[in-house]
C-alpha cells in the first residue's frame, strides 16, 4: 500500500480524534473562557502534555519503531524481549520523573506564574494530571509496535477513546452544574481515567493479535541500549520544541497583563493549527518513517526513498496550505463557531484571533517539519536534528522579547513561526547533504499548478469574506435568532463559514482535477465508489 494511501487512511482516523477534540475544547471554552481558571488549567494540563509530546507523540515512538523492526526481524522472541525490556525500563523512570514532578511543583510553579491568585488551584491540577505521562508514554511503545506491523487502526483509536471520556466528563459536569475549581479538579481526575482507559486498549490489542511483551529486567538487552542511545539526543533536540512552548507561556505570563487571558488564547489557537498539521503532518510521518527506514540503508532501493520522500512532502503541502489559507482568511469566524458561548465572548475571540492569525501562516512548515524529522529517524541520526532545534530555540526566545511588546500573544504566536520556517530551510539542506531530496522535475511540475490553485482558493475565501461578513453580520430573519436555540454570534459565524467551506472544498478539488495533480488522484483511489467502478468495470 502507498504512502498516499495509508497517509490518507490513518489520517481520517486522525481526523475523528481532531474533531472530538475540537467538541472537547468546546465545551472548555463554554465551562471555563480565557479567565482565571482556564489560565490555571492551561498551564496544569500543558505540563503531562509537554512530556506527551516529547515521547508518546515523539522520540519515543520514532526511536522504538525501527529497533522494534530490526529485532522483529530476527525473530518474534527478539522482539518480545526487546518491547518488555523498553516497557519495564519506562515504568520505573516514569514513575520516578512523576513522583519528582508532584513534589517539585509547589516551588516551580510559582515561579511559572509569577504569583497569581489562581497558583494554589494551578499546583493541585498539575499534582493530578502529572499521572497522566505514564499511561501515554506505555501506551505510545504498545502504538510503535503495532505500526511497525503495519497496524494503525487500533493507535489511531486510542487518542478518539481518550476524547469520548473527556466529553463524557464535560457532559458530567454540565449535568451537575459544576463550576469553577471544582469543575477543574473533577476534569483532572477524569483526564487520568482517560489516559488509563487508552493504556488498556492497546494492551488487549497487543495481546490479542500475539505480539505480547515478555516483561524482563535484563538491562543489558542491546535494545534498550539502541533505543536509549537514540532517544539521547532526540530527547535533548525535542525537549527544545517543549523548551520553546514553556517559554511562550513564561513570556505570556510575565509581558503580558493577567487579565488579557493570553495563555488560553494561545492554547485555543494552537489547537485549532493542531487539527490540519496533526491530522496531515502526524500521519505521514507515520506512515513514511518505516518505508525510509527500510529503503535507505539499500543501495538499491534509493529512487523508492526519493519517490517516497516526494510524495510525502507534496501530499503535506496539497493538504495544509488550503487549511493554512482558510485559517488565515476566516480564522475569526472559526474561533466563533467553535468556542463562542457561556463564559467564552468576544473579548477571548478578539485575543484568541490574535494569535491565530500569525499561527496560521505557519500550518504547512508545522506539518512539513514532522515529516523532516522522521527522514532523519529513518536514519537513525538523532543529532542532527538537536542541532537544528537548538538554534531554533535560541531565534524564538529572542524574537519573543522583540515581538510580544507590540504584538502581546500574537508576537509570541509569530515568533514560533518564523522559527518553524527556519527549522524547516535547515532540515531540508541537512538532509539533502546525506544524498536524500525531493525529486526537483516532479516538484517543480507540483509547485507550477498548485501555486495556481492556492492563488485561485485565496482569492474565492477573500471575496466570499468580503461580500458575505457585511450583509451576514447586520442579517435578521423573521422572529429573530431566538428561533434558534443558541447564540447569535455564533450563529452569524456558522453563516460565513459553513458556505465558505461547501464552496471552496469542492472547488479546491475541482481545480486540481483540471490541472491534474497526482495528490488528488491518490484521494480519489481510496474512495468506495473509485473501486466498485473499478469491479464493474472488470
Amino acid at each position: 500500500m502507498s504512502t498516499a494511501r495509508k497517509s490518507l487512511q490513518l489520517s481520517f482516523f486522525t481526523m475523528g480524534s481532531r474533531v472530538l477534540g475540537l467538541i472537547r475544547d468546546r465545551f472548555q471554552a463554554v465551562l471555563f473562557g480565557t479567565g482565571e481558571i482556564a489560565s490555571a488549567w492551561e498551564v496544569a494540563y500543558m505540563l503531562p502534555n509537554m512530556l506527551r509530546n516529547l515521547l508518546a507523540e515523539g522520540v519515543l515512538s520514532q526511536a522504538f519503531i525501527p529497533i522494534y523492526a530490526e529485532a522483529q526481524g530476527v525473530s518474534a522472541e527478539r522482539a518480545a524481549r526487546a518491547s518488555g525490556v523498553v516497557l519495564v525500563f519506562l515504568f520505573f523512570a516514569l514513575s520516578m520523573i512523576v513522583l519528582a514532578g508532584v513534589l517539585m511543583f509547589p516551588w516551580l510553579l510559582p515561579i511559572i506564574n509569577k504569583g497569581q491568585p489562581n497558583t494554589a488551584m494551578l499546583i493541585e491540577l498539575a499534582q493530578i494530571l502529572f499521572v497522566f505521562i505514564l499511561f501515554a508514554s506505555l501506551a505510545a511503545v504498545l502504538m510503535g509496535m503495532q505500526q511497525s506491523h503495519q497496524h494503525y487502526l487500533i493507535p489511531a483509536l486510542g487518542p478518539i477513546l481518550l476524547n469520548l471520556v473527556f466529553i463524557a466528563g464535560y457532559l458530567g459536569l454540565f449535568w451537575q452544574n459544576a463550576d469553577g475549581p471544582s469543575a477543574a479538579r473533577q476534569l483532572a481526575w477524569i483526564v487520568v481515567i482517560g489516559g488509563f482507559l487508552q493504556l488498556a486498549l492497546q494492551v488487549g490489542w497487543v495481546v490479542y493479535k500475539g505480539w505480547t511483551p515478555h516483561l524482563n529486567l535484563d538491562w543489558r538487552n542491546p535494545a534498550l541500549k539502541k533505543v536509549l542511545l537514540l532517544m539521547a539526543p532526540a530527547v535533548l533536540g525535542a525537549s527544545m520544541f517543549q523548551l520553546n512552548q514553556l517559554m511562550d507561556i513564561l513570556i505570556a505570563s510575565w509581558f503580558i497583563p493577567y487579565e488579557v487571558g493570553a495563555i488560553p488564547a494561545l492554547r485555543y489557537a494552537h489547537r485549532l493549527i493542531q487539527l490540519p498539521t496533526g491530522i496531515i503532518g502526524v500521519a505521514i510521518a507515520t506512515v513514511i518513517l518505516p518505508t525510509l527506514s527500510r529503503t535507505l540503508r539499500q543501495a538499491d532501493e534509493q529512487q523508492e526513498s526519493r519517490s517516497e520522500f516526494t510524495t510525502a512532502i507534496q501530499f503535506s503541502l496539497f493538504l495544509t496550505v488550503p487549511a493554512s489559507l482558510g485559517l488565515f482568511i476566516l480564522g475569526d469566524d472559526i474561533i466563533r463557531v467553535i468556542y463562542y458561548g457561556g463564559k467564552w465572548d468576544t473579548s477571548s475571540t478578539t485575543e484568541t484571533w490574535q494569535a491565530l492569525f500569525y499561527f496560521s501562516l505557519g500550518v504547512p512548515f508545522f506539518s512539513l517539519s514532522k515529516i523532516l524529522t522522521s527522514s532523519f529517524y529513518a536514519w537513525q541520526d538523532t543529532k542532527s536534528p538537536v542541532r537544528i532545534m537548538m538554534a531554533m530555540v535560541l531565534l524564538n526566545m529572542v524574537l519573543n522579547v522583540i515581538l510580544v511588546g507590540p504584538l502581546a500573544q500574537g508576537g509570541i504566536a509569530l515568533s514560533t513561526v518564523i522559527s518553524s520556517i527556519g527549522s524547516v530551510i535547515l532540515q531540508l539542506l541537512w538532509i539533502r547533504r546525506r544524498g536524500l531530496h525531493v525529486d526537483a522535475g516532479r516538484f517543480r511540475r507540483f509547485i507550477g499548478r498548485a501555486l495556481t490553485l492556492w492563488i485561485l482558493m485565496a482569492l474565492l475565501l477573500w471575496l466570499w469574506s468580503l461580500v458575505a461578513t457585511p450583509w451576514i453580520t447586520t442579517l435578521a430573519i423573521p422572529g429573530g435568532w431566538a428561533l434558534f436555540p443558541g447564540n447569535p454570534v455564533q450563529y452569524r459565524a456558522i453563516l460565513i463559514v459553513l458556505p465558505a467551506v461547501i464552496i471552496a472544498g469542492p472547488a479546491y478539488l475541482a481545480g486540481a482535477w483540471l490541472l491534474g495533480l497526482e495528490e488528488l488522484q491518490a484521494i480519489v483511489r481510496m474512495l468506495p465508489w473509485q473501486r466498485f467502478w473499478r469491479r464493474s468495470v472488470h
